[in-house]
């Protein structure tokens, strides 16, 4: 079993690290192809961001369905050459990738009050830039959902871990972890729009005007640490031959505080509704948002 995950390990990491060797100029032509394959084929991760999209803009004509669907799937494609650039470079200056810092005044604002912060993102753009970004600028811990695949999941938690930031999955013992790191004030740093278990905690809200099961997790913390909510999100400009970042920081809206779980996750899944409008053909279209309410319901992602 130990070699077993051994040989997963050094699997992940040699294929990543090989994308990332794919120069910068060739590499929204390659993910674009890479893109019209997984359409063409019908994969799972096409056929579920066909049915998001439609659920997202149901006035949108089918050509316009289709080409949102592969830019999603080549953005998709272009987190993994982002993450073998973030794991594998020996020397990374942020300060190059980055085209436009938007709001950072919210941000520093928020950590100034010393309540501890959760800067909440959704899965838009390279999120996982936001690490490298805040290296040396705040304490992160960061929840997590664990990957099923066990090379995959010591890939992600030593490329995000490179940087300084505490890694928990989200689960008893981590949630207790994250708790800790709040009440010395420093960053929580999670990704609300994950579809949390049937066993966990949640309600249902709306997302872009379909039902959604949102976790209740922020609520939870903030009734008991009163910390502050800041919004962020990181997406993507490769349109002068190199991948640039556009850094976004948002206050959220009063409602987001309150002791109402069902006002509290509208104004959350809003806050992230206007993030994912920045860029829509950057989300991950692909994740499986809308699953069931409860396992009596129609999978919509079936296949017929």
């Amino acid at each position: 079993m130990r070699t077993r995950v051994g040989f997963q390990k050094l699997l992940v990491h040699s294929l990543i690290y090989v994308v990332g060797l794919v120069p910068e100029s060739l590499l929204p032509k390659i993910t674009s192809g890479l893109a019209r394959w997984l359409f063409f084929f019908k994969t799972e991760a096409a056929l579920v961001a066909l049915i998001n999209i439609k659920i997202f803009d149901p006035k949108l004509s089918e050509k316009a369905v289709k080409d949102m669907c592969l830019s999603s799937l080549s953005n998709s494609l272009t987190l993994i050459y982002e993450l073998s650039k973030i794991r594998f470079s020996s020397r990374l200056d942020s300060e190059e990738w980055i085209q436009d810092i938007e709001n950072i005044e919210v941000f520093n604002r928020a950590q100034a009050k010393g309540r501890g912060v959760l800067l909440l993102m959704p899965h838009l753009g390279c999120w996982e830039f936001m690490n490298v970004f805040l290296k040396g600028r705040a304490k992160v811990s960061a929840l997590y959902d664990k990957p099923n695949f066990n090379g995959l999941d010591d890939f992600i938690t030593s490329t995000r871990e490179k940087f300084g930031a505490r890694m928990f999955p989200i689960n008893a013992s981590g949630l207790r972890q994250v708790f800790k790191s709040l009440e010395r004030n420093e960053l929580l740093v999670f990704l609300p729009d994950q579809v949390p278990d049937y066993s966990a905690r949640g309600f249902i809200g709306t997302f872009f005007g379909h039902d959604a099961y949102t976790s209740d997790l922020v609520h939870r913390v903030i009734r008991k640490y009163d910390s502050e909510i800041v919004f962020g999100s990181v997406t993507r400009d490769c349109s002068e031959g190199k991948v640039k970042y556009r850094i976004l920081f948002e206050k959220p809206t009063d409602e987001i505080y309150s002791k109402d779980v069902g006002e509290h996750i509208d104004s959350l899944n809003k806050s992230l509704e206007r993030l994912v409008m920045r860029a829509p053909e950057q989300y991950q279209w692909s994740y499986k948002r809308y699953k069931r309410l409860n396992k009596s319901e129609k999978n919509i992602y079936r296949r017929q």
